[in-house]
């Protein structure tokens, strides 16, 4: 007895036969290319908006670093370092400052006493949410200059690119 093959589901099918009638209709390949070319350009802007809201006592690298280790608590000195591309030694100065500072710190693992993990202190978390709220209101005055439709779908497309790119 031969197997069957695979049946795609109806909602493949469906979008399958749309595109070989020719309907009309954004092509996933075009749109794939704006979001690579557009994201990277959107990203420098926050970016940028970021920096102008780091203060004096914060490199833009320990910057990216406590961000990092706010998304990722309980993150390796190593994890942090291949997140900022730089070296072990290099990670582990800016970790130092960090916790010198109390923006940072570190505990032992406790299971593998061998490896240390970093966690942002109260101190840090206020540090980055004043950082973000900067960048925040730079945006609210950009995004106020749109028509409400825009907007709309701007915030609709946002989601999409949260379901689609994985971010929670």
């Amino acid at each position: 007895m031969s197997a069957c093959p695979a049946v795609p589901p109806a909602s493949s099918r469906r979008a399958a036969a749309s595109r070989a009638a020719g309907a009309r209709g954004p092509d996933p390949s075009a749109t794939a290319s704006r979001l690579v070319d557009t994201v990277p350009a959107a990203m420098d802007a926050i970016r940028q908006s970021m920096r102008r809201h780091v203060d004096d006592d914060t490199s833009i690298p320990q910057f990216r670093c406590m961000a990092f280790v706010a998304r990722r608590p309980g993150s390796t000195i190593g994890e942090a370092a291949a997140f900022l591309g730089v070296t072990m030694p290099t990670a582990s100065a800016n970790v130092d400052r960090l916790v010198r500072a109390g923006l940072l710190r570190t505990r032992v693992d406790d299971a593998d006493r061998r490896r240390t993990l970093l966690e942002v202190t109260a101190s840090g978390r206020a540090r980055l949410d004043r950082i973000r709220r900067g960048a925040r209101a730079d945006f609210a005055r950009r995004l106020a200059a749109l028509e409400p439709a825009e907007l709309a779908a701007l915030d609709a497309g946002l989601e999409v690119l949260r379901r689609v790119g994985g971010a929670t």
